[in-house]
């Protein structure tokens, strides 16, 4: 979702209408609050837990795509740019959750390894989430583009509350280890 509104918010606000500096201050607001969002979010999983903040961030990622469709179905430059406020938030932001869930889910030893893989789907959504948003767009328009964002969000958010420490039961002991 965060490469997604990169690549087409500001094609976007051209569309529904709005001006050149509404669409690259969209651009400019999403950059900046990107840098930041990542901060505010690791003293936010220190203080509510990692799994927690990663599915609040997927939830505003997702939500934020619904409301720049309506931003835009409303001709609201101030929506839009609100909007595009969160996607900036959420789309930088799931990054160092990622860099802090590692070691916490897989321990430090290996840790640059296990992040390096995890980190690599940046990588597969860069080579292709340009592309494949374009058919999308191309498919079903943007309003449909980043409902499909929106959809895909939500259900990254729901996939993170199944999130489990491997070797841990639900209630967090650990799992008995067979005696050889």
């Amino acid at each position: 979702m965060s490469i997604f509104g990169i690549s087409f918010q500001v094609d976007y606000a051209k569309e529904v209408g709005f001006g050149p500096l509404v669409a690259a201050s969209s651009m400019g607001v999403m950059a900046v609050i990107n840098g930041i969002g990542r901060g505010v979010v690791g003293w936010m999983s220190d203080k509510w837990g990692r799994k927690s903040t990663l599915v609040m961030v997927t939830v505003v990622l997702g939500l934020a795509q619904f409301g720049v469709i309506w931003a835009g179905d409303v001709k609201s430059e101030g929506l839009f740019l609100f909007f595009a406020f969160l996607s900036g938030f959420g789309g930088g932001a799931f990054y160092p959750l990622f860099a802090a869930l590692t070691p916490d889910y897989f321990g430090e030893n290996y840790n640059a390894s296990n992040y390096g893989l995890v980190y690599s789907g940046k990588l597969i959504s860069g080579l292709f989430g340009g592309g494949l948003g374009s058919m999308v767009v191309a498919a079903w328009g943007y309003d449909g583009a980043y409902a499909l964002a929106g959809v895909t969000s939500m259900i990254a958010a729901a996939i993170a509350l199944l999130l489990r420490q491997p070797g841990r039961t639900r209630g967090g002991a650990s799992t008995p280890q067979p005696v050889a």
